[in-house]
């Protein structure tokens, strides 16, 4: 039986030139792999970026409606001071423009009876805005606020049932909700 020697390898077998395309592809998938990376990351980015925006939309929208139902219902006669909290059903939607709408409906039958066929299609096509980048928004027609979901009011003048009567009309005809979403409550006074 023969031994077979074990024959090191060195960096002058390869070759300066090996060594090089070696390296350089190397950096060129470490490079790809960084830059697709990036793209799938940046869409991510993206859409968290828009939940963070609606749900900012969202709490400005409450705190306006807060703000002013605070400011008119100080105003009444017997109210005193006034906290308020609005929820929400869902947040703003938007109403987009839809037109074409085609219904396409045909029927076709042999005179001897044997074949009946018939299709029905709808297609309906999308107005949308584009810029000079090329990219496209769909048209929107109007903004629909979101629903109020119900309303609290902690008001000093509640235990008097012609106040709290008030305070719940106020609220019912200002956001057109029925008065099972509404809540007056009697607020402590810290002395």
């Amino acid at each position: 039986m023969e031994k077979k020697e074990k024959k090191k390898i060195t960096w002058k077998d390869f070759g300066v030139e090996k060594i090089l395309l070696i390296a350089i592809a190397g950096i060129i998938l470490l490079v790809t792999n960084f830059s697709e990376r990036r793209e799938r990351e940046e869409p991510e980015k993206a859409s968290e970026e828009q939940k963070t925006a609606a749900v900012s939309e969202n709490e400005a929208y409450i705190e306006s409606l807060e703000n002013k139902l605070v400011h008119i219902l100080e105003k009444v006669d017997g109210v005193g001071q006034v906290e308020v909290m609005i929820t929400l059903e869902a947040s703003r939607e938007s109403v987009l423009n839809k037109d074409d709408t085609e219904e396409l409906e045909t029927e076709t039958e042999t005179s001897d009876g044997t074949k009946n066929e018939r299709r029905n299609s709808r297609r309906e096509n999308e107005t949308v805005l584009s810029d000079e980048t090329g990219e496209s928004a769909p048209y929107v027609i109007k903004e629909l606020e979101p629903a109020i979901a119900g309303v609290v009011i902690a008001c000093e003048g509640a235990d008097d049932n012609t106040v709290a009567a008030a305070v719940t009309g106020a609220a019912q005809v200002l956001f057109g909700i029925s008065v099972n979403r509404i809540q007056v409550l009697k607020m402590e006074v810290h002395q």
